[in-house]
């Protein structure tokens, strides 16, 4: 019984660890938004005019006319964004390679998808 009991520590301690899914590392540089879409459909939005920089555990960001920087860090596949003097925001990374980077962000109950690709 003690032999079980230990077993299903183990268990519960290795399923409550966060998954490296190697995102830190792999959003290093910079981005460029390419597609914007709320509700999955083209809403206007000028995806153009975003641009995220990514360097150590540091973030630039430009969103259209507005600039911010902070901290980031990735939990899984959740990047939490702090910019200076704001609160912590967080966006699920839908994918992510080598050269495009998609993310799904939520505004009030309004689903939003944001893709972009590495300069």
């Amino acid at each position: 019984m003690k032999y079980l009991n230990i077993f299903a520590l183990g268990l519960l301690l290795l399923a409550g660890c966060a998954k490296d899914l190697g995102y830190q590392q792999a959003l290093q540089g910079s981005w460029q938004g390419v597609q914007w879409t709320v509700e999955n459909k083209p809403d206007g939005r000028d995806a153009a005019g975003v641009k995220f920089t990514f360097t150590d555990n540091n973030y630039k960001a430009v969103l259209g006319a507005r600039e911010e920087a902070g901290s980031f860090r990735v939990d899984g596949d959740k990047l939490y964004t702090h910019a200076e003097g704001q609160q912590e925001i967080m966006v699920k990374i839908i994918k992510l390679t080598a050269d495009s980077l998609a993310f799904d962000m939520n505004r009030g109950g309004i689903s939003e998808k944001l893709l972009l690709k590495k300069e």
